[in-house]
């Protein structure tokens, strides 16, 4: 038996107000489960830090510091250590329940032993409703796209412009929200961490599908995501963050398929990036940085400092 039926785990990495909302609205709308909730910091900013001291010796809560950045996942695993649940909710920290998602979701996946992944309807921060799922990167769907692909599979390509009243099974769900069943995640060793930023979304439910799991999405449910990050125009891409997304695609490919599949997808994004370079002469950086496979070298994981504080 384990301690709580809900462990949520929340990432601060410099944005301790998003941190204290979420935390907040869990606390106000969460009464249906008994639930831990594990804060790992991430190495933030001393002051950053300092603004979660308050969180110091509540009920349910621990918070942890960790002394240098590990990424998304490496956090998410350090809090997976300290949770004693039959169920973790990985939930970013700039996001705020907006009902009982916990015990909504709790109570779906005790109802259905078959799925292991979970979330609920996403409203952005602007208040307007967004999808809040993807499908598998696969090659048809990076050649063809998931609307010709549903014509022939409706069920295997939910529309993503259509709002859900009842759950509905999908590949996988924004990392935003995680609902997931403790014993399958354990059971497939958790995060990989060797991701430092992005596609630990669908490495996690493509590994939870081969164990023959589902994930699905509860709309009863609901919360909001805020997403604190600047989006970068044309003009002025962000370099070290694509550089980092496609290190973490190409590895997503190389673990999960062979060799010629990852070749395929390499090339074909080598061509996609290329044809952009009029738009901004990085494109044609990034192209060529995915012709050589994205070396994990230039991860910003092997950028990170270790805090003496």
């Amino acid at each position: 038996m384990r301690k709580y039926q809900v462990a949520v785990i929340l990432v601060n990495y410099n944005t301790s107000h998003y941190t204290l909302n979420c935390i907040q609205s869990i606390y106000r709308l969460t009464s249906s489960v008994n639930y831990q909730i594990i804060v790992i910091d991430n190495n933030s900013r001393r002051e950053e830090f300092n603004k979660l001291s308050q969180l110091q010796g509540q009920e349910r809560i621990q918070l942890v510091r960790s002394k240098i950045n590990v990424g998304f996942s490496g956090a998410n695993m350090m809090g997976v250590q300290l949770a004693d649940a039959d169920y973790y909710y990985f939930l970013n920290n700039d996001t705020i329940l907006l009902n009982d998602c916990l015990g909504i979701l709790h109570q779906f996946m005790e109802s259905n032993p078959h799925v292991a992944n979970g979330s609920g309807e996403m409203i952005n921060g602007k208040g307007v409703y967004e999808y809040n799922f993807r499908y598998f990167p696969t090659l048809a769907v990076k050649l063809f796209g998931p609307g010709l692909l549903r014509i022939f599979n409706p069920e295997r390509f939910p529309s993503r412009h259509v709002r859900f009243k009842e759950p509905t099974r999908v590949d996988l769900v924004n990392g935003s929200s995680m609902f997931i069943r403790a014993t399958a995640f354990e059971a497939i060793g958790g995060f990989d961490t060797t991701y430092f930023l992005y596609c630990e979304e669908e490495d996690i439910a493509l590994r939870l599908s081969r164990q023959g799991y589902q994930t699905v999405l509860v709309p009863e449910a609901q919360y909001q995501h805020f997403e604190n990050k600047s989006s970068a125009s044309d003009s002025e891409i962000r370099l070290p963050y694509l550089r980092e997304f496609y290190i973490s695609f190409l590895y997503y490919y190389s673990k999960n398929y062979n060799r010629f599949y990852k070749l395929a997808i390499q090339f074909l994004y080598f061509f996609k990036l290329l044809r952009k370079f009029y738009k901004n002469l990085g494109y044609a950086s990034l192209a060529f940085f995915v012709a050589a496979g994205a070396p994990a070298k230039h991860s910003l994981r092997f950028k990170q400092k270790i805090s003496a504080e």
